[in-house]
């Protein structure tokens, strides 16, 4: 074939692959992208070949199950990188360094990500561009919220005023996630509804990502009803159903189940989007299915699965820098050893906890897990002054951010720890937080920990 011909071939498979592309037909888009690069390689057009390595890195990373893989999209941008690192400086090499900081952002290696996204930044600054970044979200997950979020909503009317459709979908999602994540339920709760807004304009499919993210918000905050509402909505749209997710709410769905005590519901489906995002290396998505799993694992008795899953996502959490994350899994594990009889681990994930928590920075409601863990390792060794210390501070942060379910948990932890006690008065005291936990239980729709609270008061005779 001429090289006349290769290049008008290698046109229309460009054309294709980004045609095919915007209507997400992904496979179609994945082949010819493929056959077009094939082409650009064959005709030694660098600068081509860099662009398509750059598409596929777009298509795999957002591609569905059974063709979407972080690992394969992370290929194609370093072989991208490889041709544009050592070219001028242009916006495509911007953006690709952009890209990178998102796809390090996927293998949940925030610090990672952080370096990545800076250069963008600063590439950015020098051919006087403006576009957003990864920069808030993995400042985020590396414990400097403030600075995270900050970045985040600046870089919201900017995007709103780009008017494109994707970058507003992340952007909005991305800022509902880390104040979700920080269990900051008030401020992600607004920026849901402001989102929405905004983001009901350019089209159902970005709604739905929001409304994944705004799944796990909702069930945060006991909202169970609006948690529902908005699972139904995307439940209902195969294009999102069948992604296993992008970050930690690739658990959305799970959690809620868990929440709600429809074990069965919450194992079918983390197992599957674990095994999916585990295949695809998208390690920030497994992390949180590995979480929401092994504490389904823990509240069943399954002990070694719980612990297997839980040291999964603290090695992740750890090989990467995300301290958002760790924060998650550091007071689930320490209710695993407490429960299988061994203090002392348990302790050491909560020193770790405390580590993390940094007195000179704000961590909204990260830090009342591990208040929670404190207790219950001090009610353990009897420290009662110790335990009923922390018990009342995880209590107080839990209501300031409006995590009800988290409260009630800590109520029936202290009415456990006032009945181990046994003094004169804790019995009664016992009684109160018992019956106290019980109507949020009930309130937030959570009929296992209904069911828990019910068997210990009746033990009890009331």
């Amino acid at each position: 074939m001429m090289e006349e011909e290769l290049r008008k071939k290698a046109e229309v498979l460009t054309k294709l692959a980004y045609t095919t592309w915007f209507a997400l037909d992904f496979g179609a888009a994945i082949k010819h992208s493929q056959e077009a690069l094939k082409l650009h390689q064959k005709l030694g057009d660098l600068a081509s070949v860099a662009m398509m390595h750059v598409h596929l890195a777009r298509l795999t990373v957002g591609a569905p199950v059974g063709l979407g893989s972080e690992a394969k999209a992370l290929e194609h941008a370093e072989a991208a990188l490889a041709i544009l690192e050592p070219a001028p400086d242009t916006p495509d090499k911007a953006f690709l360094y952009q890209l990178m900081a998102r796809l390090h952002l996927h293998k949940d290696e925030p610090a990672t990500s952080l370096i990545w996204a800076q250069k963008a930044i600063d590439l950015f600054h020098k051919l006087d561009m403006f576009m957003g970044t990864s920069l808030g979200t993995a400042r985020a997950r590396v414990g400097e919220i403030d600075k995270g979020t900050e970045y985040q909503e600046n870089n919201w009317q900017p995007t709103l005023e780009s008017r494109n459709p994707l970058a507003i979908g992340f952007c909005a999602a991305d800022i509902i996630l880390t104040h979700t994540m920080v269990r900051n339920i008030p401020r992600a709760l607004e920026w849901g509804e402001r989102a929405i807004k905004e983001v009901k304009i350019i089209g159902d499919l970005y709604l739905g990502l929001i409304n994944i993210t705004l799944t796990l918000t909702h069930t945060l905050s006991g909202q169970i009803s609006k948690a529902m509402e908005v699972r139904q909505y995307y439940e209902s749209d195969e294009r999102i159903e069948r992604q296993p997710g992008v970050f930690e709410d690739s658990t959305a769905g799970g959690f809620f189940y868990l929440r709600l005590g429809e074990w069965d519901k919450a194992r079918e489906e983390l197992k599957w989007r674990l095994l999916a995002n585990e295949h695809r290396r998208n390690f920030a998505a497994a992390n949180a299915c590995c979480i929401t799993l092994g504490s389904l694992n823990l509240e069943q008795g399954n002990f070694p699965e719980a612990e297997k899953l839980l040291l999964r996502s603290l090695e992740i959490c750890q090989n990467g820098g995300n301290v958002v994350s760790e924060l998650w899994v550091l007071p689930v594990l320490s209710e695993l050893y407490l429960k299988m009889g061994k203090p002392e681990k348990a302790a050491d994930y909560v020193n770790r906890g405390f580590e993390l928590l940094k007195p000179d920075q704000n961590w909204y409601g990260l830090p009342a897990p591990m208040y929670l863990a404190r207790g219950m390792l001090a009610a353990a060794r009897q420290d009662w002054g110790a335990a009923a210390e922390s018990f009342d501070k995880a209590i107080q942060i839990n209501r300031q951010y409006q995590l009800p379910w988290d409260e009630a948990k800590t109520l029936y932890e202290r009415g456990l720890m006032y009945l181990s006690r046994g003094r004169k008065a804790d019995r009664e005291k016992a009684h109160e937080d018992l019956d106290e936990a019980l109507a949020i239980f009930q309130k937030v729709g959570a009929k296992k920990d209904v069911e828990k609270v019910l068997r210990k008061k009746e033990m009890l005779g009331a």
